[in-house]
Formats: C-alpha cells, sequence, structure tokens
C-alpha cells in the first residue's frame, strides 16, 4: 500500500495550507493509499545546528522529535508539504524542518541524493495578498531541495491566494475539489 505523508508546517491546525493538505491527503486515500499528517507546530525539535556530522553517515545526530518523522519519511512514497508564506517566505516551521533534512543529500558519504526509487511530492503555499510570482521563489525551491535528496519525479506546486481568513480555503469547494484532485494524480502517477 502506498505511504503519503503530510507535513503541516503552519501553526493554525486549522489554517488554510493545513486546509489544503487534508484534501490532497483524502483524494490519496480515496485512490487506496494510506496517509498520515503531522503538524510541526506540536513537536518539540531545534534546528539544524550546522554540524556537517550528517554528511558521514546520512543522518541527522541531533536527536529529538524529528528523529522518528525521518524513518517514516524515508518510507514514505509520496510526501506533501505544507506552509503558509509569512512576510514572503516559509514559516519557521517548515524552514527549521526543511534545514534538518540537509542529512538527505548525503549517501555513502558524499553528496548524492539519499532518497532514490520512485516517489513522488507536492508543495503547498498559501497566502493572503493577490497572486505574486514572488510567493512561488519559496515553493520552487523546496521542489529544488527535494530534487537533491531524491527521485521525487515532477512535484506539484499549490499556490493558492487571497486567503486572508485563517478558515477561508474550507469555505471554497473549488480550491478542495482542485487539491483532492490533485491527491488522487499524485497516487496515479505512482502507479
Amino acid at each position: 500500500m502506498l505511504t503519503v505523508m503530510g507535513i503541516a508546517g503552519s501553526p493554525r491546525r486549522n489554517g488554510n495550507s493545513t486546509t489544503l493538505l487534508r484534501s490532497v491527503l483524502k483524494g490519496a486515500e480515496s485512490k487506496g493509499a494510506r496517509t498520515e499528517i503531522v503538524h510541526l507546530n506540536d513537536l518539540v525539535f531545534k534546528g539544524c545546528q550546522g554540524c556537517k556530522t550528517c554528511s558521514p553517515g546520512g543522518h541527522c545526530v541531533v536527536k529529538d522529535a524529528l528523529t522518528p518523522l525521518f524513518a517514516a519519511l524515508k518510507l514514505a512514497d509520496i510526501w506533501v508539504l505544507a506552509s503558509p508564506i509569512y512576510f514572503d517566505g516559509l514559516c519557521g516551521q517548515i524552514k527549521q524542518f526543511f534545514d534538518r533534512c540537509h542529512h538527505f543529500f548525503y549517501k555513502d558519504g558524499k553528496r548524492g541524493r539519499q532518497l532514490m526509487g520512485k516517489r513522488r511530492a507536492a508543495i503547498i503555499v498559501t497566502y493572503e495578498d493577490k497572486q505574486r510570482e514572488e510567493y512561488l521563489v519559496p515553493a520552487k525551491a523546496l521542489a529544488f531541495y527535494l530534487d537533491w535528496m531524491g527521485d521525487f519525479g515532477d512535484i506539484k506546486i499549490i499556490a493558492e491566494s487571497r486567503l486572508s481568513k485563517a478558515d477561508a480555503a474550507s469555505k471554497r469547494p473549488d480550491l478542495l475539489e482542485k487539491t483532492e484532485k490533485i491527491g488522487q494524480q499524485l497516487v496515479d502517477e505512482f502507479r
């Protein structure tokens, strides 16, 4: 059975990016995938310490709440990362998490894609303002780094604007339908 890991970066458990993440996971479940969502804001973890000890072994030596999450992500077939855009960048929770993913850049003590084998990914970013190209930059950066970590294929970027209220996405059936279909597509493309 396919496993889809959803990583919610928002501090709001029912915020817009998390709502769209749940919709993607719902679509994946409808195609028979097993899904799990992790709310980074609920975890206690440190940011990257810049120690570079991940290079030789290909794993993060900092032991905290991210340790079991990294083990689960190694086994997951599909990753879905979600973050609101705050001050033109990713929220702090997803940034700190992703900095700690640096160890996935190393394989056998050398720089290389650790997460080989067929995988898929989607990145969700939501923001209050109108659609602006600058808001895609953080999502494209995440896609670039995912490509460094492994073979994620064509990474889907979902960028939704004009979501000014915390529950705005939940009141947009068009967005929920769109993201649910993306969840279905991720599973279909994997098979």
